[in-house]
């Protein structure tokens, strides 16, 4: 069940608490643009609790509170919450913006859940979060493996800020990429490309 609802206003760095959330193609309305597989941030209370965290301080779009473990559920599993539908896309990773709040070594994989809108529609207070069968592709949650599911997807040459952005994670993961592919033998270093490798 849906336990609080946050919106990120265009115009404000504050969450505000509302009843409901209309959803469309691109994320919620009104909210500041997010990422095709990061529209809405998902969060089980039971991290809050567990955590002694305030609600709204993980900056999650929804706060729930369901009979499973939600952060349980494989990457690719949809979800309808309300009228609208989500794919669970990853789990949300722990930074070093959320340090004052908790240990960020503990709080891994029980950060929330990053989803992309498969179906607009509307969020409320008390809305059932339900677990359809429909399935998509799994998106890894450990960095490499993530490049790796990226480059054999589009196996063509990617600049690795380009790339970093692809996969969901912000730039200052660019500079660990020659480290965390560097013994990836599976991994076509040769389609990352970096600055000093432009003409």
């Amino acid at each position: 069940m849906v336990e609080q609802l946050f919106l990120k206003p265009i115009s404000s760095s504050f969450m505000k608490t509302v009843p409901s959330l209309s959803v469309d193609m691109s994320g919620t309305i009104g909210n500041k643009t997010q990422h095709p597989l990061k529209q809405l941030l998902i969060l089980p209370i039971n991290t809050l609790d567990q955590f002694s965290i305030q609600a709204g301080h993980l900056k999650e779009d929804i706060v729930i509170n369901t009979p499973f473990d939600f952060h349980a559920l494989p990457s690719g599993t949809v979800v309808q919450i309300g009228s609208t539908q989500l794919r669970l896309t990853f789990h949300c990773e722990p930074c070093s913006k959320i340090k004052h709040l908790t240990n960020i070594k503990k709080i891994v994989h029980q950060r929330g859940y990053h989803s992309q809108v498969l179906r607009a529609g509307s969020i409320k207070l008390g809305d059932k979060v339900k677990v359809l069968l429909e399935r998509h592709e799994a998106i890894p949650y450990v960095f490499a493996d993530r490049i790796k599911w990226y480059l054999d997807k589009y196996p063509t040459p990617i600049l690795v800020s380009d790339l970093i952005n692809a996969i969901g994670l912000s730039s200052s993961y660019c500079r660990a990429v020659p480290a965390v592919i560097r013994h990836r033998t599976d991994i076509d270093k040769k389609l990352i490309l970096f600055k000093k490798n432009r003409l």
